[in-house]
């Protein structure tokens, strides 16, 4: 199936929500971020106090859980990033939400980061930029980088106020109040066992393929230029794109961000990169 190139509307429409929320109202981060810490509180004592838990027993260590983790880790994340660019018809946010629970952030702040990725990939604007990095150091920082250049854009929005900075960290603690609280829920949910033996390898699963997919696919050429890259050439690629929609496929999803399955475009296309004026279109 051959994919017509997107116009700059189109791109303009990529995770458009939670952008453009965030965009109209100084104040839409910090009510999201408190909503969400709210619900994961209650979340936490609602399974503590009524102690709901599948709190499974294992007479040996599980090694047959690896299954279902590695296709856990992969499957999941792959799902929310499909909701960032608004692919699933029905149940979308919902979906977002939940696999973003999984990953123990926002769907919001996910969408909000993965937009600035879109629009300004691979320059000092990125969230989530590999260059200058060991893969080791991407490893750990990826997915909890980005702060300041999240902020930056805010301020940028909203005017470098001292409310608009307090605002911001207030939004930063708020945050980082939520990711042990999604990681107890995850804990209350699943017992201690299932918790050791099927979340955390399903989520370190995760944290690799991630890294790998964008440290591998934005490299630099022979003239120091940046490219993103398709990558489908052994069987840990073919593995992963076909678990994971596609995934190491990211010079055609950069190129057509709408696609579910970016693995489906015919054709070589010119400059995987967006342009400056498709940048600045895309974030307004």
């Amino acid at each position: 199936m051959i994919y017509s190139t997107p116009t700059l509307k189109e791109k303009a429409e990529i995770v458009r929500f939670y952008w453009i929320q965030n965009k109209k109202n100084k104040f839409f981060l910090t009510g999201y971020f408190f909503a969400q810490t709210l619900f994961f509180a209650m979340l936490c004592l609602t399974l503590a106090r009524f102690e709901l838990s599948l709190d499974l027993k294992f007479d040996h260590f599980p090694l047959y859980l690896i299954i279902p983790a590695f296709f856990i880790g992969i499957k999941l994340p792959t799902m929310m990033h499909n909701c960032f660019h608004e692919n699933y018809s029905k149940f979308n946010y919902l979906i977002g939400e939940f696999t973003s629970f999984f990953v123990l952030m926002g769907f919001g702040i996910m969408c909000i980061n993965h937009t600035l990725h879109h629009g300004f990939a691979d320059t000092e604007s990125d969230p989530h930029s590999p260059h200058d990095k060991s893969f080791l150091t991407f490893f750990f920082t990826a997915i909890f980088s980005g702060s300041h250049i999240i902020e930056n854009r805010y301020l940028d929005i909203h005017g470098r106020t001292y409310l608009t900075r307090s605002l911001f960290k207030l939004n930063i603690l708020l945050h980082y109040i939520g990711i042990p609280l999604r990681l107890l829920a995850w804990f209350y949910l699943l017992g201690p066992e299932l918790f050791v033996y099927l979340y955390i390898p399903a989520f370190f699963i995760y944290l690799f393929a991630f890294s790998h997919v964008n440290y591998i696919t934005h490299a630099k050429n022979d003239e120091g230029e940046t490219v993103i890259l398709n990558k489908d050439s052994n069987p840990w690629y073919k593995l992963i794109n076909a678990l994971g929609d596609g995934v190491y496929y990211h010079k055609n999803h950069h190129q057509y961000p709408k696609l579910f399955n970016p693995k489906f475009v015919k054709g070589q296309y010119a400059e995987p990169l967006a342009q400056v004026q498709e940048r600045q279109v895309l974030l307004t």
